[in-house]
């Protein structure tokens, strides 16, 4: 059973060196926010969290999704260093040929450069992938902080003050 094309292009949308990650950590971070936040006016202005137990179960279903939002965005920027940190090593099998973790994906084209393509572009456009990657990874990092920072006050307050 082969990948059709459009998986192939999803696997290669998520590969860790893609352009994409760049954005991902913080358009992630921001449907978070916004959900927790528009999710939380609305139930207020509706009253649903009506009473104690209302506040605490909102207020324990707002953990829930903060969490489970630092998590996914912890799992990015640890794959993506992983995938950096393999993208700088070289692998014993040869002096071109970068060592890859089990993990990445988006790879058909290869780690050895085709025949003509003189060396010194194969590492730039190794460079260029490894850039991406460890970029991607800050960026997923500095995203889950801020989910965290941006959190603090729902440990503290009610959702509905």
């Amino acid at each position: 059973m082969g990948m059709t094309g459009r998986s192939r292009t999803l696997l290669q949308w998520l590969s860790p060196d893609s352009p994409w990650q760049l954005a991902l950590g913080f358009t992630l971070w921001s449907v978070w926010f916004v959900g927790v936040y528009s999710g939380v006016s609305v139930a207020c202005s509706k009253r649903w969290f009506a009473g104690a137990a209302g506040s605490g179960t909102a207020s324990a279903a707002l953990m829930g999704v903060t969490a489970l939002t630092i998590v996914l965005l912890a799992l990015a920027a640890v794959r993506c260093l992983r995938h950096a940190h393999a993208l700088r090593g070289l692998d014993p099998a040869g002096p071109r040929r970068p060592a890859r973790p089990d993990d990445a994906v988006g790879q058909a084209e290869g780690d050895d450069p085709p025949g003509g393509v003189p060396d010194s572009a194969f590492a730039q456009r190794r460079e260029r992938r490894r850039f991406i990657a460890a970029l991607s990874a800050v960026l997923h990092a500095v995203a889950a902080v801020s989910t965290l920072f941006v959190a603090l006050p729902l440990l503290w307050l009610p959702p509905c003050l």
